[in-house]
Order: structure tokens, then sequence, then C-alpha cells
């Protein structure tokens, strides 16, 4: 369901749905993790610029994977990773199992092939690290 935003449409539907089943399933795997994986996300959530990020991820749902606003936001993303408020230099993300991160990654959906194109930038920059 597309949903108007002051930005223009966006699918709210489609990255909830989303996220809510990975809370289920890191819930059913490990609730030690989802509940560390839920702080990081509540933690996240208060930082203004996390938020916007947030929501132009959800509007770059129907973007055509040639998009070249994705570089953008990839960008941003990248960016506010590197320099997350509140959290150590050098930290990695949410949790401390390689396993349920590897699940968490490959049991999500392919529901648009711009996200799928912002996961495959930010591979690619990971591995020219």
């Amino acid at each position: 369901m597309t949903a108007t935003c002051r930005n223009g449409p966006r699918n709210s539907s489609a990255l909830g749905a989303e996220e809510r089943d990975i809370w289920i399933l890191l819930q059913s795997v490990s609730p030690k993790e989802a509940a560390i994986w839920f702080a990081d996300k509540r933690d996240a959530i208060g930082d203004p610029e996390f938020r916007a990020i947030y929501l132009e991820y959800d509007a770059a749902f129907d973007r055509s994977p040639d998009d070249p606003r994705l570089y953008v936001l990839a960008n941003r993303g990248q960016r506010w990773l590197a320099n997350r408020p509140g959290r150590p230099e050098g930290a990695k993300g949410p949790g401390q199992d390689p396993t349920i991160a590897q699940l968490v990654a490959t049991s999500l959906g392919t529901w648009s092939p711009a996200w799928d194109r912002l996961t495959q930038i930010a591979k690619e920059r990971k591995a020219g690290q």
C-alpha cells in the first residue's frame, strides 16, 4: 500500500512488514539476540538523521535500481554508520552471534530491486575497504 508523505509516495507497509518479520524471526531463534538488536534499533531511531535515512530508504522502494539517488542514500547511510552517535569507535552492529546476523541477512525478502541495489552497493563498498 502506497501512502503519501511530504516528500512524495512511500511504501511504509513494505518496510514495516519486513521489519516485523525480522523481529519475529529473531525472537523465535534467540530472544537474547533479539533484545540486543531491538535496543540498538530503539537507540538509533532516537537520532533524527537515522530517522531521515530510514524514511528515505522506505521511499526508495519503488525506484529503479539505476536511480542515482540510491548512491546518495548509500553514502548517507555509510556516513551515519561510520559516525554513529553513542557507538564506540570500531564497534560493529548489534548482537554478537554472526550466525544470527547471517540468518537475518539471508531471510530478508526481495521486496524491491532498488533495495537489492542498495544492499549490493553496500557490499561493494565493504569489499573495497
